[in-house]
């Protein structure tokens, strides 16, 4: 007798789009780190020896072989293979569907309902939102298509971005009466559609001002709940470049990975997975100390805790210029940071592969689909 369970086809059609989903999304990680190999000349490029050693033997008691272009590419920096590291194909089809709910991945992620999650944290001051055709203004009241369109008109500036597809910058548009003068609103949101949300442009802390001031540099940390526990993962400090208004790596942007003690680390990381000391514009990278730092890894660990669906989770948070951390947005199938910052789960990296694979014991994963590890293996290869 099962309890609380979906029925037969339900738990079928189900499995099957979320499998189908993952599959796409490891099969374009893996496309990914071909070309950042291809970036750096084909990464560390180890002996094969060494790598069945370090590597092959760690996964080995899992029934996993993962490839070694992940380590070539992960472990580019050190010089050394470091099993730790989760191959993304590993974590896409094994990792992610056991430690979060792939069927709540868009639902629970809509920057509309933000307000309602975390009314604990500040966030950038909404000026209209859009939810299933529903028009919403700052304060929840439904407003009209036109009653949208004349508070938009009313501001100065704001950014209008996608409420549930907006991963990487995608379709984010910022506003500016000066440079705009002559846009029509209402084509801008009829184009949009549905589903988005339009907000006042947080003004930044100085010392990220001061690093590049067209963008709003944000602080990316990587939470994971283990063992009733929110464990900080790694945490990066995201930077514009040149005229761009995105700080994302895909787009143009700069990564640099950030210390237990808020200091920015000596070298940052570029699209073309070039390691840097400094900014273009001039900042050294180690003489930065990120503003409250140690209050975005409060709120980390706070929210982490309300949203048990998802035991891995990306935080996008600015510092206001009032020195107030503000969330920009959570992301529940984030991006690792393991080139950057190491590996995913650290020094807990067995612990967690244990429960998962051996022990198989409240992971979404085993307990709905049934996964195995004769079955783990076909997923992978």
């Amino acid at each position: 007798m099962k309890i609380n369970q979906a029925g037969r086809w339900e738990r079928i059609c189900r499995s099957v789009y979320q499998k189908v989903d993952l599959h796409f999304e490891a099969k374009n990680a893996q496309k990914h780190c071909k070309r950042q190999l291809a970036t750096i000349n084909g990464g560390l490029r180890g002996d094969k020896r060494e790598f069945e050693e370090k590597v092959l033997s760690f996964w080995s008691r899992y029934g996993i072989k993962p490839k070694k272009m992940w380590y070539d590419l992960y472990c580019y920096k050190t010089k050394e293979y470091d099993p730790r590291y989760i191959p993304e194909d590993i974590y896409w089809k094994i990792i992610y569907p056991a430690m979060n709910r792939p069927a709540f991945r868009r639902v629970y992620t809509d920057k509309c309902f933000y307000s309602q999650l975390f009314p604990y944290l500040k966030q950038p001051r909404t000026i209209i939102k859009c939810s299933n055709n529903i028009f919403y203004d700052g304060n929840g009241n439904i407003i009209s298509f036109i009653q949208a369109k004349y508070l938009l008109e009313s501001v100065n500036q704001f950014v209008l971005k996608p409420a549930i597809y907006s991963g990487e910058g995608t379709d984010i548009f910022f506003y500016d009466r000066e440079k705009h003068c002559k846009i029509d609103i209402e084509g801008l949101l009829k184009l949009y559609r549905t589903d988005y949300i339009v907000q006042e442009i947080v003004p930044q802390h100085e010392i990220l001002a001061a690093i590049h001031p067209n963008s709003v540099n944000t602080i990316r940390v990587i939470s994971f709940l283990f063992r009733g526990e929110v464990h900080i993962s790694s945490s990066i400090l995201r930077m514009g470049v040149g005229d761009s208004r995105l700080d994302n790596v895909s787009a143009g942007g700069i990564a640099c990975p950030i210390n237990p003690d808020g200091r920015l680390a000596q070298k940052g990381l570029n699209k073309n997975s070039e390691w840097m000391d400094r900014h273009p514009g001039g900042t050294v990278f180690g003489n930065v100390i990120v503003p409250s730092y140690n209050k975005i890894l409060e709120a980390v660990c706070k929210a982490h805790k309300n949203i048990p669906h998802f035991r891995i989770l990306g935080w996008d948070f600015s510092v206001d210029v009032n020195g107030d951390p503000v969330l920009i947005e959570y992301n529940g199938a984030p991006s690792l940071n393991q080139i950057s910052c190491g590996p995913l789960f650290g020094d807990l990296t067995e612990q967690v592969l244990d429960e998962i694979l051996l022990n198989k014991t409240n992971y979404s994963a085993v307990v709905e689909y049934n996964i195995t590890t004769e079955n783990l293996k076909e997923e992978v290869s």
